[in-house]
């Protein structure tokens, strides 16, 4: 062996332990970047549209930041009944997706339910006069946006425990 080789003070041990360290790193990098910095595609981002609804119609233009309770003339409103213009951050002569701020592409239906505990299919609401009940009559539905046909593609629903009139119910945005 000669002098230089002995004097660097490196083994095969060492080298191979750095290999692997150095494998690995970028192992990790070719994994994991291409995730980061590619958008969205395809559903991965419906989820985060129907709970981005969800939060802007409860916090913003049907009630107010922190509290569960939406106002009726603003509710009354968006779900179109005979409140014209009383929530002034909505323009309700637009269609639902400019109205929610989110893109033709996608499908949404908006709509206030019964908040029986444990059931996924409570009945929907209606308002007639400031008072809200289940549907009977005449009652207008609190639900405006498209009907969901078999077919077109999965349903993400996003839930928010709201009081409307002194009511307990649920506002319900499904996106697909």
């Amino acid at each position: 062996m000669s002098a230089s080789h002995i004097a660097r003070g490196q083994v095969t041990l060492d080298f191979l332990t750095g290999m692997a360290v150095f494998f690995v790193v970028v192992g990790f990098v070719f994994m994991f970047v291409p995730g980061l910095v590619s958008s969205t595609q395809g559903d991965q981002e419906t989820p985060m549209v129907a709970d981005r609804v969800a939060n802007q119609l409860v916090d913003f233009h049907l009630g107010e930041p922190a509290s569960a309770a939406l106002d009726p003339a603003c509710t009354a409103d968006f779900f179109g009944q005979d409140s014209p213009d009383a929530c002034p951050t909505l323009e309700t002569s637009q269609p639902l997706t400019d109205q929610l701020g989110i893109d033709d592409r996608y499908r949404v239906t908006v709509s206030i339910r019964a908040d029986d505990a444990g059931r996924t299919d409570s009945a929907v609401l209606c308002m007639d006069g400031g008072v809200v009940a289940p549907c009977t009559g005449s009652a207008i539905p609190l639900a405006v946006g498209d009907a969901y046909q078999s077919g077109e593609g999965s349903v993400v629903t996003a839930e928010r425990h709201v009081s409307l009139a002194g009511t307990k119910a649920l506002l319900v945005v499904e996106v697909w």
